[in-house]
């Protein structure tokens, strides 16, 4: 299985563009951790600019935001807080910065005129969308994705990927299954593919996700995707439902399986089988 992961360049250097790189194209993939749905305050915000004909990354950021970080009872509300030390390091290490929303914001305003975003990409992409609208409306700032199309990863993988044979079967041999037992399409599984891992976690922390959301768009586009396309999302992948069935003429039994579909017809009776 062909596999790619796109190089990754030094994070928050700055960058020192000339005029040819400038007419390069790039694009964004970003990715938001929240402390829940309903009031979904972000404490982690990674994001990668990505050239789209090299396909490396140029720039990536990875911020946690201050006033959720400093708000020890929201932030212990969050799904992920155990992660906490994690982020600490990262801090420390500066591999992370902490900064208001708003100074976030404009960092990422800046970066999207610097290099000339018209388009961004996120998986499931609604969600982060909506995280962003929600904080800059909390904290009354700007929203820098206000003029820049956002599309959806989930939708890449819908056309390219989770309609092949090859990965449903990776889901039955894995046992990748939805809670529901629908076959799992999440970024997690997704990568496990790609990369033919099994044991692969993934984080959930921003711009570790981001890396590995990029390497999936990759992968799309690398196999007859568009950039820039807005690929209808199938949520459901619908697992096959095996009923068990067995054939008996005049008391003597000829098959004895396992049925997916039936059919009856002018009574004739047909069974699609695995």
């Amino acid at each position: 299985m062909v596999y790619y992961i796109c190089n990754q360049a030094e994070g928050n250097r700055e960058p020192n563009l000339n005029a040819t790189e400038v007419s390069m194209g790039y694009f964004m993939v970003f990715d938001t951790e929240t402390t829940g749905l309903d009031k979904p305050f972000c404490y982690d915000i990674g994001y990668a600019i990505v050239n789209d004909e090299t396909q490396q990354i140029e720039l990536q950021r990875h911020f946690i935001v201050e006033q959720i970080w400093h708000n020890l009872p929201l932030f212990e509300s969050a799904y992920y807080k155990d992660k906490r030390p994690i982020y600490v390091k990262l801090l420390r290490a500066k591999k992370a910065t902490m900064d208001k929303w708003g100074y976030i914001m404009g960092k990422i305003k800046r970066d999207c005129e610097r290099y000339l975003i018209t388009d961004a990409y996120a998986y499931n992409s609604n969600f982060d969308d909506n995280v962003i609208s929600f904080n800059c409306d909390w904290f009354k700032t700007i929203n820098p994705f206000d003029d820049i199309a956002i599309h959806d990863i989930w939708g890449y993988v819908s056309s390219f990927i989770s309609n092949t044979p090859e990965y449903t079967a990776f889901c039955e041999e894995n046992s990748l299954f939805t809670d529901t037992g629908n076959y799992s399409a999440s970024a997690e599984n997704v990568f496990r593919f790609l990369s033919n891992n099994t044991t692969f976690t993934e984080e959930h922390m921003g711009l570790y996700d981001v890396h590995i959301e990029t390497a999936i768009l990759l992968y799309c586009i690398n196999h007859d995707a568009e950039y820039c396309a807005d690929y209808p999302v199938k949520r459901v992948l619908p697992r096959p439902k095996k009923t068990p069935f067995t054939i008996k003429v005049n008391g003597v039994q000829l098959y004895s399986g396992e049925y997916v579909k039936k059919n009856v017809r002018n009574n004739v009776y047909s069974f699609q089988t695995i």
